[in-house]
Protein backbone atom coordinates (compact mmCIF):
# COMPACT_ATOMS: atom_id res chain seq x y z
CA UNK A 1 0.00 0.00 0.00
CA UNK A 2 1.14 3.43 -0.79
CA UNK A 3 1.85 5.50 1.94
CA UNK A 4 3.13 8.91 2.78
CA UNK A 5 5.70 9.12 5.84
CA UNK A 6 5.21 11.85 8.11
CA UNK A 7 7.84 12.91 10.49
CA UNK A 8 7.41 15.71 13.23
CA UNK A 9 9.80 18.14 14.74
CA UNK A 10 10.16 19.76 18.10
CA UNK A 11 6.68 20.62 19.74
CA UNK A 12 4.46 19.21 16.50
CA UNK A 13 5.98 15.63 17.89
CA UNK A 14 4.97 16.15 21.29
CA UNK A 15 1.32 16.66 20.24
CA UNK A 16 1.49 13.12 18.33
CA UNK A 17 2.03 9.88 19.52
CA UNK A 18 4.94 9.07 17.53
CA UNK A 19 7.76 11.66 15.92
CA UNK A 20 7.81 9.18 12.58
CA UNK A 21 4.50 7.41 11.65
CA UNK A 22 2.95 5.99 8.33
CA UNK A 23 0.21 8.21 7.26
CA UNK A 24 -2.96 7.02 4.38
CA UNK A 25 -1.61 8.45 0.71
CA UNK A 26 -3.63 11.86 0.03
CA UNK A 27 -4.27 13.80 -3.24
CA UNK A 28 -2.56 16.87 -1.99
CA UNK A 29 -0.86 18.78 0.99
CA UNK A 30 -4.51 20.27 1.78
CA UNK A 31 -6.23 17.17 2.11
CA UNK A 32 -3.30 15.71 3.55
CA UNK A 33 -3.34 18.91 6.51
CA UNK A 34 -7.24 18.20 6.89
CA UNK A 35 -6.70 14.69 7.39
CA UNK A 36 -4.05 15.35 10.25
CA UNK A 37 -6.03 17.68 12.05
CA UNK A 38 -9.08 15.37 12.09
CA UNK A 39 -6.90 12.80 13.59
CA UNK A 40 -4.75 14.86 15.66
CA UNK A 41 -6.59 18.10 16.92
CA UNK A 42 -3.98 19.17 18.97
CA UNK A 43 -2.26 20.27 15.64
CA UNK A 44 -4.91 23.02 15.07
CA UNK A 45 -3.27 25.36 17.99
CA UNK A 46 0.04 25.13 16.67
CA UNK A 47 1.75 27.08 14.17
CA UNK A 48 3.96 24.87 11.52
CA UNK A 49 5.48 24.57 8.24
CA UNK A 50 5.26 21.66 5.86
CA UNK A 51 8.25 20.22 3.88
CA UNK A 52 7.72 17.57 1.22
CA UNK A 53 10.70 15.36 0.25
CA UNK A 54 12.76 18.11 2.27
CA UNK A 55 11.54 20.81 0.16
CA UNK A 56 9.32 23.44 2.22
CA UNK A 57 6.11 24.36 0.55
CA UNK A 58 4.18 27.73 0.49
CA UNK A 59 1.04 26.31 -1.17
CA UNK A 60 -1.01 23.45 -1.78
CA UNK A 61 1.00 20.74 -3.33
CA UNK A 62 -0.31 17.65 -4.84
CA UNK A 63 1.06 14.16 -3.75
CA UNK A 64 2.06 11.01 -5.21
CA UNK A 65 1.86 8.64 -2.32
CA UNK A 66 5.21 7.56 -1.71
CA UNK A 67 6.37 11.58 -0.46
CA UNK A 68 8.04 12.06 2.97
CA UNK A 69 6.20 15.07 4.80
CA UNK A 70 7.85 16.80 7.49
CA UNK A 71 6.03 18.79 10.02
CA UNK A 72 8.51 21.79 11.51
CA UNK A 73 8.12 24.38 13.95
CA UNK A 74 8.53 27.86 13.54
CA UNK A 75 12.19 28.96 12.64
CA UNK A 76 13.56 31.20 14.92
CA UNK A 77 17.03 33.45 14.91
CA UNK A 78 18.02 35.85 12.81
Amino acid sequence: MEGLTVKAFGMIAEKLPEQEFEFPKKKDTEELLNSLYNEYPDLKELDFSLAVNQQLIQQNTSLEGDEEIALLPPFSGG
